[in-house]
């Protein structure tokens, strides 16, 4: 049996994207890990309640946006506070699309899509 603990996604801009996450959908540095002989800058980011982690993964040679192809995987997140988030996303003009049962999807600034559920 295994059990998850991570998924990872290129980033271009680690700070850009770390000041997503944080404002957006509230998730915290966790820890974060130097690799220079591998050219990778790692952070790994979480939500405080659960072990699972977004780990961003820079490049650091990297100047070009990532290619994500046309089957792009999305991450699912689960929101406390789905309505008030619903909201600064609406307003923000985040929301690019709804699903029946209040689910909505946005994007991180490098296009990875995100989506958004409601608490069970």
């Amino acid at each position: 049996m295994t059990a998850m603990n991570h998924i990872c996604i290129r980033v271009l801009d680690l700070e850009k994207s770390i000041a997503f996450y944080k404002e957006n959908l509230g998730l915290t540095i966790q820890r974060e890990i130097s690799m220079p002989d591998r050219g990778w800058e790692l952070v790994f980011l979480g939500d405080g309640t659960t072990d699972y982690q977004l780990e961003l993964c820079k490049e650091t040679a990297r100047t070009e946006p990532y290619a994500l192809g046309d089957d792009t995987p999305h991450i699912g997140l689960v929101a406390a506070d789905f309505d008030e988030l619903k909201e600064k996303h609406k307003a923000a003009g985040m929301i690019f699309d709804e699903l029946n049962g209040n689910i909505y999807f946005i994007k991180d600034p490098d296009g990875h899509i995100l989506e958004i559920l409601p608490p069970k």
